[in-house]
């Protein structure tokens, strides 16, 4: 029987020599049952709550795709998951390969034991949490800081969960409040931080979101309440998505939060706090009075300097205007200069009216793009035949080395220095022939999808002339055409230049994402894959 370790551990747990342990106790239940190692996986200092993240489990299931062994050992069913679902899923497409499950602590794994493992495993990891949760609210009342890092405090050495003031932050939050509350917005105050050099709480900049933040959560410079001596603490939770594997933050209801008074964190006065806050408030009343309008190119805007998106900043005379949201933001950004947004719209649809008038612009990019694809997707496949030459051959080095080791000709002491090489490369060469592309698909234009955008870009540009009501039926269409539009910087004076980015999939009714580059002043730029 050709058997396969796994072996993990739970990044509460923080003891790297639980791999070896596990991995030890499996290798002498392989003895006891007349199996063979043919490879070891693990997984260090990650959670069994999710199959995502887990790179060795994630080679373990391509090992059993491939063939490469007969039974899975581990020390348990809730080292391989603590949920329920993965542990099902895991177990269902094993047995389909006719691989078994055998753990040192419970034997042959079956469907029943797969459900009373899978559960009790998920219920202790739950209950975990919620007695972690039970700790961390006990840290709270206590008057002690439950974890994470706040601009302005520094942890006490020897002291667990106590923090004190940091004063040079503190004079910069000090600073940030008395701005704020003589009428200077968070986009000034932000690129005034920046251009003197002053330090970020995380990012590489200061930008208007750090210190506005969002209300809800409570985070940003001028919400947070502990600058004022008050602690909220429960503002969010955690909760992993099982789609992805990753955590998404999402907002506890009012009664949920623990608030207790810390009057020696104080860094503002409450004075200044409650001043702030009452000029966030009206601020925001006066943005939101009134229903916000939605133009053609709502968020298709690119500045063409950073690469950054682009907002509007009001009217003149001349009409609406918009800038780039990161000089705006920041003033990381160097391109200062507003553009008219109605004569870019003007300019977008007239470009799309020109190229659209004649197909054959069209098909010439969609041939452009055959021949492209065959080129690269041609290159791949040559890499790939490398890639398997040197797998092949690293994978027979690896067995002559095991076999020699058996034979007693190299010391199992040299061995695993003599086969970590090896297996780093066997697995480079394994991800090169991952990443090869499917063979190429034919794709044709759709003369019909051509036609209906025409007519779109017709009805979107009297739209624009006559200020009318944007439609959705209309706005749709162009969207899953129009990808982006980059506004190039300019001179005063100097006439606009703008590039729109499309999608080719809305024209030959295929799943490529392939980008289009329609230049202003006419042609195609070359074909690329991906936006």
């Amino acid at each position: 029987m050709r058997a396969v370790i796994y072996a993990r551990y739970s990044s509460d747990l923080q003891n790297d020599r639980s791999v070896e342990d596990q991995i030890r106790l499996c290798t002498d239940y392989a003895t006891r049952i007349g199996a063979k190692i043919a490879e070891e996986y693990s997984d260090r200092a990650k959670s069994g709550a999710s199959m995502f993240g887990r790179p060795g489990l994630a080679q373990l299931m391509q090992a059993a795709e491939r063939g490469d062994f007969d039974v899975l050992i581990a020390e348990s069913p809730d080292r391989i998951s603590r949920d329920i679902a993965d542990l099902a899923h895991i177990h269902k497409m094993l047995k389909f390969r006719e691989i078994a499950i055998n753990c040192v602590n419970g034997g042959a794994i079956d469907t029943v034991q797969v459900g009373m493992f899978g559960a009790i495993g998920q219920m202790h990891r739950e209950e975990g949490a919620k007695k972690t949760k039970r700790g961390m609210v006990g840290v709270v009342k206590s008057g002690r800081n439950a974890g994470g890092k706040c601009y302005g405090y520094e942890p006490i050495a020897g002291k667990p969960g106590e923090l004190a003031i940091l004063e040079a932050e503190a004079a910069v939050i000090r600073r940030i409040f008395a701005m704020y509350r003589d009428g200077i917005s968070p986009r000034t105050i932000a690129a005034k931080l920046n251009e003197e050099g002053v330090t970020p709480p995380r990012s590489a900049r200061w930008n208007a979101s750090t210190i506005n933040g969002n209300a809800t959560r409570g985070c940003g410079s001028i919400r947070n309440p502990l600058y004022a001596g008050k602690r909220v603490w429960n503002r969010v939770r955690m909760v992993k998505d099982p789609s992805t594997g990753r955590r998404v933050s999402r907002a506890n209801d009012p009664s949920e939060f623990e608030v207790s008074e810390v009057p020696d964190l104080r860094i503002v006065s409450e004075e200044l706090f409650d001043a702030v806050q009452s000029r966030k408030e009206a601020v925001y009343k006066q943005r939101n009075k009134g229903p916000r309008s939605k133009r053609l190119l709502s968020g298709l805007l690119r500045c063409g300097a950073c690469g950054g998106g682009m907002s509007l900043v009001g009217a003149d005379k001349g009409g609406t205007r918009i800038e780039c949201s990161t000089h705006r933001e920041s003033n990381s950004c160097s391109n200062s200069i507003r553009f008219y947004i109605d004569r870019i719209e003007e300019m977008v649809l007239d470009i799309l009216r020109r190229q659209f008038a004649d197909t054959s612009i069209i098909e010439m990019y969609v041939n452009a793009y055959q021949d492209e694809l065959k080129r690269s997707r041609s290159d791949a496949f040559r890499k790939r035949a490398s890639a398997q030459k040197m797998l092949d051959e690293a994978t027979a080095e690896i067995t002559r080395l095991a076999r020699m080791c058996a034979k007693g000709l190299i010391s199992e002491d040299e061995l695993p220095d003599m086969l970590a090489p090896l297996r780093i490369e066997r697995d480079r060469q394994q991800a090169i022939l991952g990443s090869v592309e499917e063979p190429m698909n034919v794709i044709e234009l759709q003369p019909k999808a051509v036609t209906r955008f025409r007519e779109n870009v017709e009805a979107l540009a009297q739209i624009v002339r006559t200020s009318g009501e944007l439609s959705t039926e209309l706005a749709v269409p162009f969207r899953q055409m129009v990808a982006a539009v980059v506004v190039e910087p300019r001179e005063p004076g100097d006439p606009y230049r703008i590039t729109i980015k499309g999608f080719l999939s809305s024209l030959i009714g295929g799943e490529e994402h392939s980008v289009i580059r329609l230049v202003a002043g006419g042609g195609i730029e070359p074909p690329t894959s991906g936006l």
